[in-house]
This record gives C-alpha cells, sequence and structure tokens, in this order.
C-alpha cells in the first residue's frame, strides 16, 4: 500500500487513513454473526475487507455471491453510521 507520500493509482491521490472499529461479532434475529477477513491481491499490494456471516461456510457464501454481483457505487463514501 502506498505511504502518505506516494500517489495512489488506483485513487489518484493520497491516502489518509482514519480508524473504523468493527465488532467482532453481531446477534441478528437471535443468531449471532462472526467477521470474517477477505484478503484480495492488486498490483498495488495485499489488501483485506471484512464481512458479516453465520460461519466460515456462510462466509465463503457470501464471498462467491459478492464475486457475482457486486458493482462499485456511485459518489464517495461521506461517512459510516453504526446501526445497532
Amino acid at each position: 500500500m502506498p505511504t502518505e507520500n506516494q500517489p495512489n493509482r488506483a485513487y489518484g491521490g493520497h491516502i489518509s487513513s482514519q480508524s473504523i472499529s468493527l465488532a467482532q461479532s453481531a446477534m441478528v434475529n437471535g443468531l449471532q454473526w462472526q467477521l470474517y477477513p477477505v484478503d484480495f491481491k492488486t498490483e498495488e499490494g495485499t489488501f483485506s475487507v471484512y464481512l458479516y456471516a453465520i460461519n466460515r461456510e456462510h462466509a465463503a457464501a457470501i464471498l462467491l455471491e459478492l464475486k457475482e454481483t457486486a458493482v462499485l457505487r456511485d459518489g464517495d463514501l461521506v461517512g459510516i453510521t453504526r446501526n445497532d
């Protein structure tokens, strides 16, 4: 990953970091959802995203669905709001 002083080709600018805290697990409709890390590689390096799932098999199914259907939203992220 580029340092703060190196331009990032994927984002066309400088990266500034801000911390986001994620709960390791969450109860939803009586089921405990665990946080699973997903790694992916690009020209710029290896990066991670995280997803919640009931178990590892469920996480694999969600990842497969993401691979088949995910699209980048229009616009920039302007904030993150907790919904718990």
